[in-house]
């Protein structure tokens, strides 16, 4: 539904007066959107209905992140410093949802502790 939603949405703001001439561009059009964007929303997906939920908030936000590091490594673009700052940001804070980090201890007041007993 998403997909379809940010098709109908993006569609008015396509430039469609430069398409693909010839069969091999669109072969590997086609591969891009089928296997690449299509296999990758049927694995992520799929395996989100089996993790846990902190699991899957990790996930959602390393996504982005291993897209924009790929686009450097395959095209060489450049981040700015305060992208940089951002990835860092996403990585640490997953990696502290999934490992329990927290900024402050928080303490149990004494009654609820009785109450536990």
């Amino acid at each position: 539904i998403q997909v379809c939603v940010g098709v109908v949405m993006l569609a008015p703001f396509a430039n469609l007066s430069h398409l693909p001439a010839d069969a091999w561009s669109w072969s590997m059009l086609t591969t891009l959107g089928v296997v690449h964007t299509g296999l990758m929303y049927i694995l992520m997906y799929g395996a989100i209905q089996k993790l846990p939920t902190h699991l899957q908030g990790s996930l959602s936000f390393i996504y982005p992140v291993v897209a924009i590091l790929v686009d450097v490594v395959a095209f060489g673009h450049r981040l700015h410093p305060a992208q940089i700052v951002g990835a860092a940001a996403i990585l640490v804070a997953a990696a502290g949802m999934n490992l329990g980090w927290t900024l402050w201890k928080s303490e149990i007041p004494a009654e609820s502790t009785q109450a536990i007993k």
